[in-house]
């Protein structure tokens, strides 16, 4: 019963802080727009808020590292591994620049998509293939004028916090666009809030790892299908490597 109250009051003050908060956002996006084209004041207002979920959620400790990996005016593209809802919050807490690229029915939610559209962030719609051409040409809008781009390459959350296949998507922009690639490693979001259900678990560790930055010129390979297994070895040898350290 506890937990199921527990539950119950962090989902319904998400929901009220999701209006309350939106209309300084708002505020903030019409006063900042006329001299912050890159939405830089909304963007770190967005991580804010972000924290603020992440602080009601009952963990014990989100531990960041590598924040500085992360820079303003970055031309990459940022991949990390998907276990829970609660990876975006996390995310966040690195206080990152970049534009995330999300499913088109995240854009359809009230505030959400209203936020996530002011934002600047990318649509793409995973069962239409024909719109994939013009989300690469919005990612390489982006990536020309020095944003970072974030994607979770499994496209998807995983079901037992191991990490999925990888999609070609991210890797492919990265090669088009000559731009670096900034692995990332998610781990303990997954027991938070489990991918089946709306449960809200107690947990005594998160954490985000920001990884090297890998330049295009140090690709091992130019082939999409082959850099995407690159990089998935790399972020699932950093998870088992942190997992084996608690």
């Amino acid at each position: 019963m506890r937990k199921l109250l527990t539950t119950a009051w962090i989902w319904f003050f998400g929901v009220v802080s999701l209006v309350v908060l939106f209309i300084p956002f708002f505020v903030l996006w019409i006063i900042s727009w006329p001299f912050d084209q890159r939405h830089r004041c909304n963007m770190y207002y967005t991580s804010l808020w972000a924290m603020l979920y992440l602080k009601i959620l009952p963990i014990k400790r989100v531990e960041v590292i590598g924040k500085h990996k992360l820079k303003p005016c970055m031309k990459a593209v940022a991949i990390s591994n998907h276990q829970s809802m609660a990876d975006i919050l996390v995310l966040f807490a690195v206080f990152p620049y970049y534009i995330w690229v999300s499913k088109k029915e995240n854009f359809q939610a009230p505030i959400l998509g209203w936020v996530m559209y002011l934002n600047g962030y990318i649509s793409l719609d995973r069962n239409d293939p024909k719109t994939f051409p013009k989300m690469y040409k919005k990612i390489s809008e982006k990536l020309a004028k020095n944003f970072t781009i974030m994607m979770f390459p499994e496209g998807t959350r995983s079901k037992n916090c191991e990490i999925g296949r990888f999609k070609d998507g991210a890797f492919r922009a990265a090669i088009e666009n000559k731009a670096s690639i900034v692995p990332i490693v998610l781990d303990g979001t997954g027991n938070a809030i489990p991918k089946e259900g709306i449960a809200v678990n107690k947990g005594d560790r998160i954490i985000v790892k920001v990884l090297d930055e890998v330049p295009y010129d140090k690709f091992p390979t130019y082939n999409p299908a082959e850099l995407k297994e690159y990089f998935r070895d790399m972020i699932a040898k950093e998870l088992a490597a942190l997992r084996s350290e608690n």
